[in-house]
């Protein structure tokens, strides 16, 4: 007979909150998360919690307790009126505002009680736009002097298809967590930071200088980034060693260690 008693005889893992999608098929909505973001976690040492993107302040807020560390992820375009802009280039059929609304209260609250926060992709443009930052809102059509796809792992059977270079700060933080300042990375957007929010600093440009990744100095671990390490972490250890340095920040003061 099992003893539900026993408990797993194994470290306390810190809880990483992971934002979830809401997918919109056969009428019927459902909340997700890719699997990647998840095995990224847990491989890292942490303890992956979906958080249903459900527009409820309240319930959201209550689950944000919960938090260890807060991962925003990847997915569709940030409704333009959040950062001040009219239409110009956002796909507005994929927009969810209950999405919007309940990121942006998780990551100004994290911002706000210093809790380690990683952005991916979207997350990297929710973060600087929760902060008062703005989006281009459709690089082929409001930059057209770019010489890249940023689609360009969006269009394989492989989203983590190397598409082109970041370069990255030498002294920033990132720098050291992937031990190096040049790398290769995989690229599915068609938006990016354009003005930058206070308190946030650019840390890394592609070579047509769109903003790939942004850091905090004001805070004890605050990070984002354009592409998506997530599919990236099983063959290059430099994606598996951000998600490590992200799941060791959330472990410092961890509310789960003090339960132990």
């Amino acid at each position: 007979m099992d003893n539900f008693n026993q408990k797993p005889a194994t470290p306390a893992r810190p809880v990483i909150g992971i934002s979830g999608d809401i997918l919109t098929g056969d009428g019927v909505d459902r909340h997700a998360v890719r699997d990647s973001y998840i095995a990224a976690v847990l491989n890292a040492g942490g303890a992956p919690l979906i958080i249903p993107c459900t527009g409820h302040e309240a319930a959201a807020y209550a689950i944000y307790r919960t938090l260890d560390g807060l991962l925003l992820t990847g997915g569709a375009d940030v409704q333009p009126d959040l950062y001040g802009e009219s239409q110009n280039g956002t796909e507005m059929d994929s927009v969810e505002p209950r999405r919007d609304a309940t990121e942006l209260w998780l990551a100004r609250w994290a911002i706000a009680d210093d809790l380690p926060l990683l952005g991916i992709c979207r997350g990297h443009q929710v973060l600087n736009v929760a902060l008062g930052g703005t989006l281009f809102q459709d690089i082929p059509l409001q930059l057209p002097e770019s010489s890249l796809d940023h689609r360009g792992s969006t269009y394989t059977s492989d989203r983590g298809l190397l598409a082109h270079q970041v370069v990255l700060e030498p002294q920033c933080k990132l720098s050291a967590i992937f031990g190096t300042s040049q790398l290769m990375v995989n690229s599915l957007h068609h938006q990016s930071v354009k003005q930058v929010a206070q308190g946030l600093k650019v840390v890394g440009r592609s070579p047509d200088g769109v903003v790939e990744a942004l850091e905090s100095d004001n805070h004890r671990w605050v990070a984002s980034i354009q592409w998506h390490p997530e599919e990236l972490w099983r063959q290059h250890s430099s994606a598996a060693n951000l998600f490590k340095a992200f799941v060791e920040a959330a472990s410092v003061g961890s509310r789960q260690l003090s339960r132990v």
